[in-house]
């Protein structure tokens, strides 16, 4: 009796082994993929994030952000581009919100097939509820899941969550969400510690403990690179790049990383972040001024828009970097210096710079710049390019964006940087 129970038992497991993911998996994505992001959509979202900067929130006062349906998805499409979801999109009624999402599901065997289906597709029901939200429907493919029991796994990983310090401060910020008719309202109460502690926690969930420790390595390096230097003064970024990449090359480890390592601590360096602060420190913030400062060419500008346009290529991907450099180049002619076509010729550099250097081409970047002496070494001379130019100024001579007379300029930039030795 007892073999034919325990039989019954391995019968029962296997057959849900079988049918749990015939239910939950399907062969086709619910939400398609969304169009990739345009700069008109990162216009937007950057827009969002400084009218909520939580820097200019007053602490402690209940402030609300409302989005509408579409406006909303545009911000969770934007996400996509991140977490490599296929797609996700969010319906808002009077007191509920829908969320349906689509994953991709990792090959299950060597030649990339799955048997049950590529896609895994979460349907989800929020409800409103006091202090938040609480689910009241799931469904994972075709598999319904009681909402109560839904709702009941939630709380608990949330009360497993509050054991982490920035996410109980995060929790208790958010004073409540309400549904309305193609509208949700989010209020919640600013505390200035927030922010650093967020900033810590990504950095701890997004980099793994061994690229943490590359990172302080080089900014060690770096520091000590840039003491003997007076306080305030300034040197040519090649003496600050040639050093670090010839330590990377003595490590002699996998070059891609050594070089995503190196980029982004030259990056928040000139951003005014201490990497030492951001991965190990207990301090209030983590900004510190750049002690000494950073030139290509003369001019600091071209080498933060260089560095920096690099390391989010490295990062987060050239698409990003280049839309967000063209983004500043657009706000600038504006309201600020002008639009500048030198600034976005070392953008461009930069994000040629990210591409090779996390590539086949990794090895020999990294041999290229551990050598480097002068700034053309780095980026091609291109203050002969138009700058400073107002955004009457640009429209007349250049104007539109992705137009005839703007786009040569665009050839040219292109050209001088395929002849480059960072491009060969």
């Amino acid at each position: 009796m007892k073999r034919l129970f325990a039989w019954g038992i391995l019968f029962s497991l296997l057959a849900g082994l079988t049918v749990l993911p015939w239910l939950m998996l399907d062969s086709a994505p619910a939400i398609e993929p969304p169009p990739e992001f345009r700069r008109t959509d990162l216009i937007w979202v950057k827009s969002l994030f400084q009218k909520h900067d939580p820097r200019r929130q007053t602490p402690e006062v209940i402030h609300s952000i409302q989005l509408d349906e579409a406006e909303l998805n545009r911000l969770l499409n934007y996400a996509v581009e991140f977490r490599r979801v296929s797609g996700i999109a969010a319906e808002l009624t009077p007191g509920t919100a829908t969320l349906t999402a689509s994953l991709i599901v990792p090959p299950l065997c060597p030649s990339g097939c799955n048997p049950f289906g590529d896609y895994l597709n979460i349907t989800a029901e929020f409800a409103e509820a006091p202090g938040g939200i609480r689910i009241v429907g799931l469904q994972l493919g075709s598999l319904p899941l009681p909402g109560i029991l839904a709702d009941g796994v939630a709380r608990l990983a949330h009360r497993w969550l509050r054991r982490d310090e920035t996410y109980a401060t995060l929790a208790d910020a958010f004073s409540q969400v309400t549904f309305d008719e193609n509208q949700a309202t989010l209020d919640y109460r600013w505390h200035p510690e927030l922010l650093t502690q967020l900033e810590r926690k990504s950095a701890d969930l997004l980099i793994d403990p061994e690229n943490q420790a590359r990172m302080l390595a080089y900014a060690e390096q770096l520091d000590a690179l840039l003491k003997p230097y007076p306080h305030g003064s300034t040197l040519p970024l090649v003496q600050a790049v040639a050093p670090l990449f010839a330590h990377a090359r003595e490590i002699g480890d996998n070059a891609a990383e050594e070089n995503r390592a190196a980029l982004t601590v030259l990056a928040a360096y000139m951003s005014g972040i201490s990497m030492s602060r951001l991965l190990e420190g207990k301090s209030q913030s983590i900004r510190r001024a750049p002690r000494v400062l950073l030139s290509l060419h003369g001019r600091r500008d071209f080498s933060e828009h260089f560095v920096i346009s690099a390391a989010i290529t490295v990062n987060g991907g050239s698409r990003l970097a280049n839309a967000i450099g063209l983004i500043k180049e657009e706000e600038d002619a504006g309201k600020g210096s002008g639009f500048s076509f030198t600034d976005l010729a070392a953008n461009r550099a930069g994000v040629r710079l990210g591409e090779r250097a996390m590539g086949n081409s990794a090895p020999a970047i990294q041999q290229y710049l551990s050598v480097a002496h002068h700034d053309e070494d780095l980026l091609p001379d291109f203050r002969d390019l138009p700058e400073f130019m107002p955004q009457a100024e640009f429209d007349r001579r250049f104007g539109p964006i992705g137009g005839p007379r703007y786009q040569e300029v665009i050839d040219r930039i292109d050209a001088r940087l395929d002849a480059h030795p960072l491009s060969q």
